[in-house]
C-alpha cells in the first residue's frame, strides 16, 4: 500500500467501534462525562470513518484497475472485492449463528429463509426485519458491498466529473436523502432504530463516502492547489493535523448541546458531513505524513491490517462474555480486546492472507 498510516486510522477506527459497544451494552461509566470522552461514548462514528477510508482506497483501486484493464476491470474490481470480504464474513456469520445466537434457526422456516439470502446478498440493511440480526456490525458490511457494486458501475463518470463536482454532488444527495427520512421518521417521534436502519443506507452516507472519492480524485489526478496539498511532506502533514483538530472541534461543539441527535432535524441531515470532513482531514493528515510507520507504530499499523477481523469478531465476542456475571467496564473491554485481537490475527493469517494472496 502506497499509504501504510492509513492502517493506523483503520486501528483507530475499530476501537472506537469496540469502545462505543462496551459503553453501550456493558455499562462502562470511565467515558460518561468528561468532554474527552465523547468520541468513545459516541463510538459509532468510527463506522463513519471506515466509509471515508474506503471511499479513498476503493475509488483509487478502481481507478487504477481501468489503467490495467479498461475492458474487463468491472468482473476484476468485484472479483478482488468479494475474495477479500466474503470468507470471513460468512464464517464469522456461521459462528454467530450457531455459538452465539442459536435460536435464529428456531424461527420460521420463511423469517431463516428471509435472513440467509439478506445476508448472502448484502441487503441484510435495507429491512428492519434482517438489519442487525446476524452479528448485527455486518449492516456496514452491506453498505459498503452496495457501494463497491455504485463505484464500479459510476467510476468512469465521476472521474469525468471531477473532484469537486462529485463531491458536491454526494453531499447534496446525502442531504436530501436524510431530510427525506425525517419526514415519515419524524425526529422526536420515530424510533432511533428506524431512523438509523433509513438514514444510514446509500444515499444518506454518500457524503462520507464522497470525502474519500474526492480525495482519491484529486490524488489520481495529481494537478492542482488542493492535489499539491496532499503529496507527502511534513509542512502538509502539519497543515492537515491543525485542520483535523479544527474539524473535530467543531463537530464537537456542534454535537454537545444537540446530543440527543436523533431529536433534531438539522443535526440528523448535516452533522455528519461535518464529521465526514473532519475524517477527510485526517485522512489527509496520514497520506501526507512521511513516516512510513515502523517503531512505535508497527504495533497500530498491524492492528489496522487485521482491523476487519476486529470489527467482525468483536460482537459476537462480546455477547458471549456479557453472559458471564460480573463482567463488566474495563473489564469487559480488556476481554474484548484480547479476545478480538486474537480471533482477527488467527483469522487474517489462516484465512484472509490465503484469498488475498489470490487477488
Amino acid at each position: 500500500m502506497p499509504y501504510p498510516l492509513i492502517d493506523v486510522l483503520r486501528a483507530m477506527a475499530a476501537l472506537l467501534v469496540l469502545v462505543f459497544h462496551v459503553v453501550a451494552l456493558g455499562q462502562w461509566q470511565f467515558f460518561a462525562e468528561p468532554v474527552w470522552g465523547l468520541p468513545f461514548r459516541q463510538g459509532w462514528i468510527g463506522v463513519d470513518l471506515f466509509l471515508v477510508i474506503s471511499g479513498f482506497v476503493i475509488t483509487l483501486s478502481a481507478a487504477r484497475e481501468i489503467e490495467k484493464n479498461p475492458v474487463g476491470f468491472r468482473w476484476r474490481f468485484m472479483r478482488r472485492r468479494l475474495r477479500r470480504l466474503v470468507p470471513l464474513y460468512a464464517v464469522t456469520c456461521v459462528v454467530y449463528v450457531f455459538l452465539v445466537r442459536p435460536e435464529i434457526l428456531t424461527r420460521p422456516p420463511e423469517e431463516v429463509l428471509a435472513q440467509v439470502a439478506s445476508h448472502a446478498l448484502f441487503v441484510q440493511n435495507l429491512f428492519p426485519l434482517t438489519h442487525g440480526v446476524i452479528n448485527g456490525v455486518t449492516w456496514s458490511l452491506a453498505l459498503e458491498m452496495q457501494f463497491y457494486v455504485a463505484l464500479v458501475l459510476g467510476i468512469r463518470w465521476l472521474v469525468k466529473l471531477g473532484a469537486l463536482r462529485t463531491l458536491l454532488l454526494f453531499v447534496a444527495l446525502a442531504w436530501a436523502w436524510r431530510y427525506g427520512t425525517t419526514l415519515f421518521l419524524r425526529p422526536g417521534e420515530a424510533t432511533v432504530q428506524m431512523q438509523v436502519i433509513y438514514t444510514t443506507e446509500l444515499p444518506g452516507t454518500l457524503d462520507a463516502f464522497g470525502m474519500g472519492i474526492a480525495m482519491a480524485l484529486l490524488v489520481q489526478k495529481g494537478t492542482g492547489v488542493v492535489a499539491r496539498h496532499l503529496l507527502p511532506g511534513w509542512k502538509n502533514s502539519l497543515f492537515w493535523l491543525l485542520s483535523t483538530f479544527g474539524l473535530f472541534c467543531l463537530a464537537g461543539a456542534l454535537f454537545l448541546p444537540r446530543s440527543s441527535y436523533w431529536d433534531h432535524t438539522a443535526m440528523v441531515v448535516f452533522w455528519r458531513t461535518a464529521l465526514a470532513l473532519a475524517f477527510a482531514a485526517a485522512l489527509a493528515t496520514v497520506i501526507t505524513c512521511p513516516l512510513r510507520g515502523d517503531g512505535i507504530l508497527r504495533p497500530l499499523r498491524y492492528l489496522g491490517q487485521i482491523s476487519y477481523g476486529i470489527y467482525l469478531w468483536h460482537f459476537p465476542i462480546l455477547l458471549a462474555l456479557l453472559t458471564l456475571p460480573g463482567l463488566r467496564g474495563a473489564t469487559l473491554f480488556a476481554n474484548l480486546l484480547i479476545g478480538s485481537v486474537l480471533l482477527a490475527s488467527l483469522s487474517w493469517h489462516l484465512l484472509e492472507q490465503h484469498w488475498i494472496k489470490k487477488i
